[in-house]
């Protein structure tokens, strides 16, 4: 069980949430959906230094870790232009989480003329990875 935490924390990349310590009775784990550990509370987009060349936009929110602390989450912010094309996938991970709401931010990598492009957003739940 261990080993397969270990795993899923250096992998990174796989949205999965590791496993449940309950085992079925064919011996194979259950998986847990990271939604199961972690919920997105409020998240909306946001706006700095309108209208100047310094002006950027990022995405502010509250996370629910529910019953157990954990160790890192990544959050995935995709962001769209009003053409509903995609500029951009900005990871976030936040670390040492005990139970309860925990504040995030997730800033655009650009600036000035490119940030005014961001007209919308999609945010999810990556990788959930237990202490």
């Amino acid at each position: 069980m261990r080993r397969r935490r270990l795993l899923a924390g250096v992998v990174g990349v796989v949205f999965v949430a590791g496993c449940n310590e309950a085992e079925p009775e064919n011996g194979t784990p259950e998986e847990e959906t990271p939604e199961e550990r972690v919920t997105i509370e409020s998240h909306e987009l946001v706006r700095y230094d309108e209208g100047t060349d310094d002006e950027s936009v990022g995405i502010e929110g509250e996370v629910r870790i529910h019953e157990e602390e954990l160790q890192h989450v990544e959050l995935e912010a995709r962001f769209f232009d009003a053409d509903e094309e995609q500029l951009d996938v900005t990871n976030e991970r936040l670390t040492d989480l005990d139970v309860g709401v925990h504040e995030f931010e997730i800033q655009y990598p650009n600036f000035g003329e490119r940030a005014r492009e961001v007209e919308g957003y999609s945010i999810s739940i990556g990788t959930v990875v237990e202490l």
